[in-house]
């Protein structure tokens, strides 16, 4: 490849990695995101940095992970002296374009990108049946006019199937019947309860204040909701869920459809996946901002449509383990353009083009700034930071002294991670392994404080809600 390709990124929100139907999954039909992975690479290994939309998307967009980007939850600020891949392309010289939705906070993407679609206001959360069809239409108006000698970079944020959150806050305001109740659907067109609906209750604290008990910090109206829920409630969730994934594959399809007719398309590299899953039932859970599989593991596939790009076809690669800080390392490689100094991440593009390669032993994932995971081939650790009594804003870690609870998972002999292993005596040398894994990858992070007002409010008053459940014995 003597010429510089285009490259198309499209991601989706709160798509989790087996909600695919090339993947196996029988219940929904996504025959677009099929198409990408008939023509290129699928890696089975990949992981968001954290499972909640401004901080994964922070770390798209600086290679970096979300303790080093001043986005550890949603209300977070990026650090303004970080420069985004928009500004590192333009550097480049390449032309780079934004469509749909962006949610970097602290950035604004107008800055950083000519904007073919935003909406008049910020695109938000949510908004999928307003947004995404326009962002579609913006997308392939530009495809069937572009003319310019420069390469392009152009990414286009959907919004579904995050509007399976607004099915969620429907339920905050009233009981509904089921939907055999209803006389909606009947049962055998449900989807199956999860295998781990069930979970092994010996959770960290951060995650039962976060997730679990009455007043819970994140979305209580709705916890209260669906204790309600018998299963054929949790079976339509999920039934919704595929649904709201349908609509977004179609959009998609559209696009696809267009530039396979342009002269583009065999030199323009499409890449895909998504900031987050979706718990979906699994767990006892809703939507993300966990450090289970079904929040953390999402689809990222590398794709040419036509000839021009070396690419591996209709394959998965189920070796190597892939990081939303990688994303701007690929893009920058297949680019020809300086990756930025201190970047976390590495470029997948050896890997998608079949070499045989040196890469990480293991995945590291943030969650609700003190929340930590390491996942490696055998065993998923997840553990927590205590926060500070005096706090003063900069992430924590490493730090040894200050780690609380565990969960550890083997991910080989008990899928589904509903067996907790923390607390039996024979598994304490993992433990320590996975322990050791976790500071040494800390250890290499550039941490800075957190100056911005409203996160540091948040972080203060999350802060002291959990120090509240340590004090009074968990």
């Amino acid at each position: 490849m003597n010429k510089r390709p285009n490259i198309l990124f499209i991601n989706t929100d709160q798509h989790s990695w087996d909600a695919i139907s090339a993947y196996g999954n029988p219940y929904l039909h996504t025959p677009n995101i099929d198409l990408l992975h008939q023509n290129g690479i699928s890696f089975s290994k990949s992981y968001c940095t954290d499972p909640v939309c401004a901080a994964a998307r922070s770390s798209w967009a600086t290679g970096l992970y979300t303790s080093e980007t001043g986005v550890p939850f949603n209300g977070g600020q990026l650090h303004t002296e970080i420069t985004d891949i928009g500004q590192v392309l333009r550097s480049g010289e390449y032309k780079v374009f934004h469509c749909g939705k962006w949610h970097v906070p602290g950035r604004d993407v107008r800055e950083s990108f000519d904007v073919l679609y935003y909406g008049k206001d910020h695109i938000g959360a949510g908004g999928a049946a307003y947004y995404d069809s326009a962002s579609t239409h913006a997308v392939i108006d530009f495809l069937t006019s572009y003319d310019e000698s420069e390469p392009f970079y152009l990414q286009i944020g959907y919004i579904d199937p995050h509007d399976v959150c607004e099915y969620l806050h429907n339920h905050e305001e009233k009981r509904m019947p089921n939907p055999i109740e209803q006389g909606i659907l009947s049962e055998d067109e449900l989807p199956p309860l999860p295998e781990n609906f069930n979970y092994d209750e010996r959770e960290t604290v951060l995650h039962r204040v976060c997730r679990r008990v009455d007043d819970a910090l994140i979305h209580s109206r709705i916890l209260k909701a669906v204790q309600d829920w018998d299963d054929l409630h949790w079976r339509y969730f999920r039934w919704n869920y595929y649904r709201f994934i349908e609509k977004v594959d179609a959009e998609i399809g559209r696009i696809l459809s267009v530039l396979q007719q342009t002269y583009l398309c065999d030199n323009t590299l499409v890449i895909f996946s998504a900031d987050h899953g979706e718990a979906c039932g699994s767990h006892q859970m809703f939507q993300k901002f966990a450090l289970y599989e079904e929040s953390v593991r999402v689809p990222f596939i590398v794709s040419c449509l036509g000839d021009g790009i070396t690419v591996e076809k209709d394959q998965f690669d189920d070796t190597h383990f892939v990081s939303g800080v990688d994303l701007l390392p690929t893009v920058c490689d297949y680019a020809r353009v300086d990756i930025p100094e201190g970047c976390q991440g590495r470029s997948l593009r050896p890997l998608a083009e079949g070499a045989d390669i040196s890469w990480r032993e293991f995945a590291f994932i943030e969650s609700n700034y003190w929340g930590r995971a390491i996942v490696t081939d055998e065993y998923k650790f997840i553990t927590e930071y205590i926060p500070k009594v005096t706090e003063d804003f900069i992430p924590p870690g490493p730090d040894n002294e200050q780690l609380g609870l565990i969960q550890l998972f083997d991910r080989q002999n008990v899928p589904g991670e509903t067996v907790n292993l923390a607390y039996e005596p024979r598994y304490q040398d993992v433990i320590k392994e996975n322990r050791k894994q976790l500071l040494d990858q800390e250890s290499k992070l550039n941490r800075q404080q957190i100056v911005n007002h409203n996160p540091q409010r948040v972080i203060t008053n999350w802060g002291k809600r959990v120090r509240e459940y340590w004090e009074n014995g968990k």
